[in-house]
């Protein structure tokens, strides 16, 4: 009889174990991305990533290309800055690809910070403390080039 007793116990205690997960409550960034995925210098794009934050520890998200990471660009959930919905999750901004950017394949990676300017900080699935980011792909083309005849003023 005492062996079952304990081993109900011992049911119970890790099912309520199970249930404390701090994973399930720390604030999530996913479905980064970049509206079109494939623009030309002169292009606006539009960068979106949605955020679960059930106690409202993101105060801002930021990104930077990398490589490029002295230019930040911040995102918003304000209903203004082409975002549709104010506090709805989902942080965007619409970016103009400068016309002297670089053919080629870049990712920029986004960070949520707090209040205080600082990397919200979470456990990863192998219980490490890393920065709260996400990370999208954007790839840069360069528009096909105008055959010389056509950029000739006529006669």
């Amino acid at each position: 009889m005492k062996h079952i007793a304990f081993a109900a116990t011992v049911l119970v205690v890790v099912g309520l174990l199970a249930g404390c997960n701090t994973l399930g409550r720390q604030p999530k960034l996913r479905d980064a991305s970049m509206a079109p995925a494939l623009v030309k210098p002169g292009d606006t794009g539009l960068i979106t990533v949605k955020l679960n934050d059930k106690r409202d520890v993101v105060a801002r998200i930021e990104g930077v290309v990398r490589g490029y990471e002295r230019r930040k660009l911040e995102l918003y959930d304000d209903g203004a800055n082409e975002d549709k919905k104010a506090g709805d999750g989902v942080w965007t901004l619409q970016v103009d690809v400068p016309y002297e950017a670089p053919a080629g394949q870049f990712l920029v990676e986004l960070t949520a910070y707090n209040d205080k300017g600082e990397p919200v900080l979470v456990k990863n699935e192998k219980g490490n403390v890393v920065p709260l980011t996400d990370t999208c792909e954007v790839v840069i083309a360069l528009p096909p080039e105008v055959p010389a005849e056509a950029g000739r003023p006529p006669r």
